[in-house]
């Protein structure tokens, strides 16, 4: 058989057979995909057994949000207190990884663990008639997405947001002195970017929902209905200095509110 020919015939057995691959690989992906969302049913209906209301539409339908990892980002939280108070700004080393930018307007200072603190001169950093808005429009423009959970008279809690997702760790309170900002105190922000941490997994939906039963349990305490979820991050500090992101589930229930770490499964409660 000429070569040309023969070339021809051996191409064709190759692509031949990377099809059959690809259905093979394929077809394993579905079968997966129908295994787990069976499993998820199947746990939906084994709460419904032991007393537990819960709507299947609440319940997600994967665990999306993935385990990262963040490393302190020095440059980063430089730039980001540039953009709160207006460059330049000088820049003090204040020892154990702490450090403080300040200008005549004001003071920030960072820690390795993420705690964040700010004294202003309230009349550099004007709010509006709408002082909620005008604290969502400072912690943008240094580079924080977020939203305000709640505010009083003369502050807002500010909770930060990654993606859109919460970051339910990750809060400051902005104190306002009049129309200006003259503090951030108890914060605790992210800065840099979260990459994968490929060392930990999550749980699926189903072991998730079990686990969440027995932890509640295990705590002495007994729910009847699930009302909400909402999947989000909380962050800790490591050993090696990173600041480590964990999924979890914020559950809400007829008698409480109930944190399920994504990864171990631990459930806690949430005041």
């Amino acid at each position: 058989m000429p070569w040309s020919k023969l070339k021809n015939v051996i191409l064709a057995i190759l692509a031949v057979t990377n099809l059959a691959l690809l259905a093979l690989v394929g077809g394993q992906a579905i079968q997966g995909s129908r295994l787990l969302s069976q499993a998820r049913e199947d746990a939906i209906q084994f709460l419904w057994n032991r007393g537990v209301e819960v709507e299947e539409g609440i319940i997600p339908q994967s665990m999306e949000l993935l385990p990262q990892t963040v490393d302190r980002d020095l440059a980063g939280e430089e730039m980001a207190a540039s953009a709160l108070l207006g460059a330049p700004v000088a820049a003090e080393s204040r020892g154990g990884e702490v450090y403080r930018y300040y200008n005549e307007n004001g003071a920030v200072q960072f820690h390795s663990d993420g705690t964040f603190s700010a004294q202003l001169a309230p009349e550099a950093f004007s709010l509006g008639e709408d002082r909620a808005a005008g604290c969502l429009a400072l912690m943008e423009r240094m580079g924080f997405q977020g939203v305000i959970l709640a505010g009083e008279e003369d502050s807002f809690t500010f909770q930060q947001t990654w993606k859109g997702t919460p970051l339910f760790t990750q809060q400051a309170t902005l104190v306002c002195q009049g129309h200006g900002l003259s503090a951030i105190t108890a914060g605790r922000l992210l800065v840099g970017q979260p990459l994968p941490d490929a060392a930990r997994k999550t749980v699926s939906v189903a072991t998730a929902l079990i686990d969440f039963f027995n932890g509640v349990g295990a705590l002495g305490d007994v729910c009847n209905r699930i009302d909400s979820i909402e999947p989000g991050y909380v962050a800790a500090a490591s050993l090696s200095g990173s600041i480590v992101l964990t999924p979890v589930w914020r559950v809400t229930t007829d008698t409480g509110a109930y944190q399920l770490d994504a990864v171990t499964g631990g459930v806690s409660r949430v005041s």
